[in-house]
């Protein structure tokens, strides 16, 4: 969902309108299911502006406990990932940046594109990699190579393993056998299903529907499983 710049200067969104039946029923499910996991949000300039003074870091009875920002894609950068980062300096959460893979481009270009516009610190999560396109110029075994190096260069730089986000289905098709089991999974399935097909996940993007006041549009959901031991593994000392 794209948002257009004129619904930047709309009143913020409000989460209490409600949700469909079959996606509160999800959200019930995995809240039960998953009760030590822990919630957080992730977005993108497709959010728009926030009222961060209005904004509430709660879903049902489940805090947010860490949000997640597009920084760069490609070689160009999210316009207003700069305003989000700096927005959670005062909020007792954790923070983590993505970048977004096309794999079409150069791999190194990204990488240091990343880099350059990426300060992580102390407290905030290890770098984190969006690929879920493939490519129309090159094999799948050279998508891979570029998505190695990417995360070579990266992990050179910040000195951990990055996260890898991707989908159940190009995480099984793509990634699955090929050296990538290392690295965190971050992955998104939105069925209505009692967990991921991909066993090794550590954050599961459950839901595209999530509300929170202050936020106008709908922001993704996220619950990462094994609790604070596991939120502390992800975090840079």
């Amino acid at each position: 969902m794209i948002t257009t710049w004129n619904k930047l200067h709309q009143k913020p969104y409000y989460a209490n309108k409600p949700i469909s039946e079959q996606e509160a029923l999800k959200f019930d499910y995995i809240f039960k299911t998953q009760s030590e996991g822990i919630l957080g949000i992730d977005m993108s300039h497709y959010q728009g502006k926030i009222t961060w003074e209005q904004l509430e870091l709660q879903i049902k009875d489940r805090p947010v406990e860490f949000f997640i920002f597009r920084a760069t894609m490609g070689d160009d950068q999210d316009q207003l990932f700069r305003e989000y980062w700096n927005a959670l300096d005062t909020m007792d959460v954790a923070r983590g940046a993505y970048h977004y893979y096309r794999p079409n481009e150069n791999s190194t270009l990204q990488a240091h594109n990343f880099i350059k516009s990426v300060h992580l610190r102390k407290g905030d999560l290890r770098p984190i990699l969006d690929i879920e396109k493939h490519s129309t110029i090159q094999s799948q075994n050279r998508l891979r190579e570029g998505i190695q190096n990417w995360l070579n260069i990266v992990e050179e730089h910040y000195g951990v393993k990055p996260i890898i986000y991707t989908g159940d289905a190009f995480n099984r098709h793509v990634l699955v056998g090929k050296g990538f089991e290392d690295y965190p999974l971050w992955v998104a399935n939105y069925n209505p299903i009692k967990e991921p097909e991909s066993e090794y996940w550590v954050i599961w993007q459950f839901s595209e529907k999530g509300r929170l006041n202050g936020i106008y549009e709908n922001v993704d959901l996220n619950i990462l499983r094994g609790g604070k031991t596991t939120l502390d593994a992800l975090i840079l000392d």
